[in-house]
């Protein structure tokens, strides 16, 4: 049954989706009516709906008919009584082949009810890369608007129409992507009825470039001929902070070390000691006076910058990451502990 739009339920007849398509429009500015939409694929004789609207036990009857193929039939459903409601009924059309009956529920708005559509959403479903935003919604929306800050101080705005936006659905908006890093994301989801929900995302995180410390073999202390990396990593961690802050005053910033390692050795040593060093490192960043909670983990040889057999010295391999941001990387969510 092709053009059926958010809210319709049908019985288990399938029967039903070969003399017609049907369309239901159920989120209506005040004054308007849902409506039931039949497009004839065939000839039909009559189409009868009877349905109930089940907040108050209104009855409503409706029949129409005859439909030639590609004609239309609209019922306009109920008293336009404002709010949300919902609905069952049966619809019963008849034609030269005998008669085919199926019960529907469906839901209703008229006006918005007062009700604005909640909007969730989750890191998982934000590609930042490639500028898409996944979320859902409460109720059927018919525009969604985005607008994208950047750390740069820019903006840029989206605006799509939305169309099958049933609850529990994710939809999709995007923007074209930008090497510079995102700060925010403002998204307004308008209903056909015109309420409106507005929610603020703050997905801004920072990678650091640095000079990579230096630890003797099997060793988790920092040699005091390294603290002048470490000064420097200091210093643009702190400017990256005051650059978005002047954007986001209030942002809750946090700092991430990540320790790896090549694969030479046992790969479970090779985890306590990448753990070891990143709380080295974490550890200098708040003795030095980092004014923000720190993370760390270790990730041993299971994150490796280039790909190498095992027992292979590699360089690349035996790194920090150093990430600033408002939530965990999304290569180590659920990794990192807090440093006490």
């Amino acid at each position: 049954m092709s053009g059926l739009l958010a809210g319709l339920l049908l019985g288990p007849s399938s029967a039903l989706a070969e003399p017609v398509d049907i369309a239901l429009s159920n989120d209506v500015p005040a004054g308007k009516k849902p409506t039931l939409t039949l497009t004839a694929k065939e000839t039909i004789a009559t189409v009868t709906l009877d349905v109930e609207r089940l907040e108050d036990h209104k009855a409503f009857h409706y029949v129409g008919g005859p439909l030639r193929p590609a004609t239309k039939k609209e019922f306009a459903v109920g008293d336009g009584k404002s709010g949300h409601a919902h609905w069952k009924g049966t619809l019963v059309i008849k034609g030269a082949w005998g008669e085919r009956s199926n019960e529907l529920t469906f839901e209703s708005t008229v006006g918005g009810g007062g009700v604005a559509p909640k909007v969730t959403y989750d890191r998982a479903h934000l590609d930042l890369d490639r500028g898409v935003l996944q979320f859902q919604v409460s109720r059927p929306i018919t525009t969604a608007k985005l607008t994208v800050l950047t750390d740069d101080g820019k903006s840029v705005e989206q605006t799509a129409g939305v169309a099958g936006s049933a609850p529990g659905r994710w939809l999709s908006i995007s923007w074209k992507p930008t090497p510079v890093p995102v700060v925010r994301l403002e998204l307004e989801v308008s209903t056909d009825g015109g309420d409106t929900t507005k929610v603020r995302l703050v997905p801004w995180s920072v990678s650091i470039s640095h000079e990579e410390v230096i630890f003797a073999s099997g060793q988790a202390s920092i040699d005091a001929r390294e603290t002048p990396k470490l000064e420097a990593s200091y210093d643009k961690i702190i400017a990256a902070v005051d650059k978005v802050r002047k954007l986001e005053p209030t942002l809750e910033v946090r700092v991430y070390v990540a320790g790896h390692t090549d694969t030479v050795g046992n790969s479970d040593d090779n985890r306590k000691l990448s753990q070891a060093r990143a709380r080295a490192i974490a550890s200098w960043f708040q003795e030095r006076g980092l004014p923000m909670p720190l993370y760390f983990a270790g990730f041993g040889e299971d994150q490796p910058k280039v790909k190498t057999a095992d027992s292979v010295d590699e360089a690349r391999n035996r790194r920090a990451d150093y990430v600033v941001g408002v939530e965990e990387p999304a290569f180590g969510r659920g990794k990192f502990v807090v440093l006490r």
